[in-house]
């Protein structure tokens, strides 16, 4: 039965109104997804993935002896898969599938004519989507000593003494088949990178989707296809590519593929579905990349190279990244399936944050959203997860009335251990010995955990660095040129070391050693860095964007008399409560971060909610130096100022807005945020513990101003205790610091995180 808009809108305040949603903003909400919903047009999908590559691929020995050398592009395939289903409403038929032994080249062609090509209509949108290897190319008799780049077929034998043609689908065919749909909107998703050539199919703990060596030979097209030869290299195919396309990497560089809690899959897809899930009907495409861009950040541990690319990438054709809207609300995962008689469900978790995944099974608990559109019945009720695999998770059901199959799903409370830990990869080129001594060192330090690399994620690398991280690292004075010169001979005053590296393997900053060293004393050395980078972590798992009832917005602008919009994070509530619609940000010029420009900024906390919040900002430099903002007191001598008295200023009344720094001589500059992480913690209860955990002899309290956390662990867990204490306290109990599990629950805090937006 089709609902009228009065009887849909009142389903919908009802099954709302348990989240925290006031009908006041009720019809706006409506509009707005019944807005999204006329846009919506047929959408068409071709998803091809490769695990399972033949020997004939690679010009050399396969890079694994056993298994398949990938093992995440059939996942990807089914994270876009359930993507488009359940958030976009694509009909299960209008996706077609390609994986392994099925994904030739001839029949990746074949079903982009008969499945896109033949079916689609002007005003449809397709997307065709590739996990897999890349590969770059060069053609004998090319016009151009520049190679070409490919994706590599399950087919796609290299060239030898008897067979000189590249059976490789290059990128140039593809656009060139892609191009010929007039009228429908086009979306490419490549994860797969022809990287230049490497002598290992890893970096840090991460797999390569590339192929290692270029292959020389002829090229010829497919049957039934005749497009022109392939003559253009990346970057000239990138500007012209029809619609968008989206490329895991730069090109030149790898595409990177991890492991997860029990599954692995393409970062880049995997962070891109999972930030779709967590958006805005109405989110821009430039916002949603850069947030899937910042997560792959912060998984790899390097700025991330993701291309947002083709003729609708510019931004005077800023499009919604999905070309027609996103029809259904966004969502931590939804109800694959419902077994009444046991009172379980069946869930898919595909927007549930990575680092929340380990301690899914300690009861995180969500919460059914109304099915848009049509609403048959208003769903209520509870879902706490016991079995997690994958993504896949078996819940028990509690209270629950009319939730069905594909019912969206919010969490509602974390639960998380007390004692959690920094899990440390050894780098697999460490020499038994030196393992066997990292092992026993790292064990001696409190929460920590060594693991080999490639089999799960973790939080950073142990490693030797090499002679030439070792030059780089040292401070050379330029006025001892005889050690510069020996230096530059390879002649190192270091001669061996080791520090702390990024999951991708980059090096952290300020972990290379200063002097040569043996194993158990680099650990010793590197013991403050690696409690800083728990502390980092526990700062991350309480990110709750996505599900915290509190509306709260965080901008970041210029200051002036012409301030303009730069950036934006803000809870899921705060559209809904905002009285005015939000200006779109506005990207910096390079020039002011590189000192040519004058430009000044200042930070805006704005609580939306109808009650007083308590917030903390958290700044982290280059991954492991923490920050903390220092409101304005009374009295302000330094020797006066309580924990209590800061926790008590740190407060952001009801529809009120803070601008940070206060005074104007204070503001920040651009580079003071380029390698920054910006947390925003609020609450509805002070956060005494945290405070007092800052007040040791150490800290330098600069009211108005980010002061440095000497030490930044035992701040980082006051914080989740004050958060636990907000979730579970009330006016007769007192939350125990002796129980094992911290619970958290969403309408007691948000925790937005803020990187600098990419620059024009």
């Amino acid at each position: 039965m089709t609902l009228g808009r009065r009887e849909f809108l009142q389903r919908l305040g009802v099954a709302l109104a348990t989240l925290g949603i006031s009908d006041s903003t009720l019809a706006g909400m409506g509009n707005t997804y019944q807005q999204a919903l006329a846009r919506s047009s047929r959408r068409l999908a071709l998803l091809v993935g490769i695990n399972q590559y033949p020997d004939a691929v690679w010009q050399e020995k396969a890079p694994f002896d056993k298994g398949a050398f990938l093992q995440g592009a059939l996942m990807d395939i089914e994270l876009q898969r359930e993507l488009l289903i359940h958030r976009f409403g694509v009909l299960p038929t209008d996706i077609v599938t390609l994986v392994d032994s099925e994904a030739t080249g001839q029949s990746i062609l074949e079903a982009i004519q008969g499945h896109l090509a033949e079916q689609a209509q002007p005003g449809d949108t397709v997307v065709f989507h590739f996990s897999g290897l890349g590969s770059q190319v060069q053609l004998t008799g090319a016009t151009t000593d520049a190679p070409l780049p490919t994706l590599v077929p399950v087919d796609g034998i290299v060239t030898d003494s008897t067979n000189a043609v590249i059976h490789d689908l290059f990128e140039e065919t593809l656009a060139q088949v892609l191009g010929k749909l007039q009228g429908i909107r086009v979306m490419t998703v490549l994860d797969a990178s022809g990287a230049s050539p490497r002598s290992s199919a890893f970096q840090g703990n991460f797999r390569v989707r590339s192929r290692l060596t270029i292959p020389t030979g002829e090229w010829q097209p497919f049957r039934g296809i005749s497009p022109q030869a392939p003559r253009e290299t990346s970057e000239k195919l990138s500007t012209a590519w029809p619609g968008l396309l989206l490329r895991a990497s730069k090109p030149g560089l790898p595409a990177l593929e991890g492991t997860w809690n029990g599954f692995s899959a393409g970062m880049f897809t995997y962070a891109l579905t999972q930030q779709i899930w967590n958006s805005f009907p109405s989110q821009r495409q430039y916002w949603i990349f850069h947030q899937a861009a910042h997560t792959m950040s912060m998984w790899a541990g390097a700025e991330a190279s993701p291309q947002l690319q083709g003729r609708l990438s510019t931004k005077e054709k800023d499009n919604l990244l999905t070309t027609g809207g996103i029809p259904k609300p966004a969502a931590d995962g939804f109800v694959q399936t419902i077994d009444v008689v046991n009172q379980s469900a069946n869930l898919w978790l595909g927007g549930l944050s990575t680092a929340l995944l380990p301690y899914c099974t300690l009861g995180l608990r969500l919460q059914p959203l109304p099915s848009l559109p049509g609403l048959a019945a208003v769903p209520r009720g509870t879902l706490t997860v016991k079995v997690l695999k994958g993504l896949r998770a078996r819940a028990e059901l509690l209270d629950a009335e009319s939730i069905t199959a594909g019912t969206p799903l919010v969490e509602i409370e974390r639960r998380l251990p007390r004692e959690l830990a920094l899990l440390v990869a050894l780098d697999p080129t460490l020499e038994r010995i030196e393992r066997v001594d990292a092992t026993s060192a790292l064990s001696g330090l409190s929460a920590m955990a060594t693991t080999a690399p490639g089999e799960q994620q973790v939080d950073c690398l142990f490693g030797q660095l090499n002679l030439e991280q070792l030059n780089r690292a040292t401070d050379i004075d330029d006025q001892n040129a005889e050690k510069s010169a020996d230096a530059r001979l390879g002649n190192a005053v270091i001669q061996s070391g080791y520090g702390l590296f990024s999951p991708d393997h980059t090096l952290i900053p300020g972990t290379a050693p200063k002097e040569s060293e043996a194993v158990k004393k680099a650990v010793g050395r590197l013991s403050e860095a690696l409690h800083a980078l728990l502390a980092v972590k526990l700062l991350r798992l309480s990110a709750n964007t996505m599900s915290s009832q509190l509306p709260l917005r965080l901008s970041l602008e210029t200051t002036g008399p012409d301030s303009q919009l730069v950036a934006i994070e803000e809870t899921q509530r705060s559209r809904q409560f905002a009285r005015s619609p939000l200006a779109q940000p506005t990207r910096l010029n390079a020039n002011s971060l590189n000192g040519g420009s004058s430009t000044n900024l200042r930070i805006r906390l704005r609580n939306l909610g109808q009650n007083d919040l308590y917030y903390l900002i958290i700044s982290v430099v280059e991954k492991s130096r923490l920050y903390v903002y220092c409101p304005p007191t009374t009295p302000t001598t330094a020797e006066q100022i309580t924990a209590e008295a800061f926790a008590d200023s740190s407060q952001l009344p009801s529809g009120e807005y803070l601008s940070l720094p206060d005074q104007p001589e204070n503001a920040l500059m651009p580079q003071q945020l380029e390698a920054a992480e910006l947390f925003v913690i609020a609450s509805i209860h002070p956060f005494y513990e945290t405070w007092k955990a800052l007040q040791t002899p150490e800290f330098r309290q600069a009211s108005d101003r980010l002061a440095s956390i000497p030490e930044s662990l035992p701040v980082a867990k006051a914080i989740l205790d004050d958060l636990n204490r907000a979730s579970v306290l009330t006016d007769t109990s007192k939350p125990s610091t002796q129980e094992p599990v911290l619970t958290l629950r969403s309408h007691a805090w948000a925790t937005l995180v803020m990187t600098l937006p990419l620059i024009a």
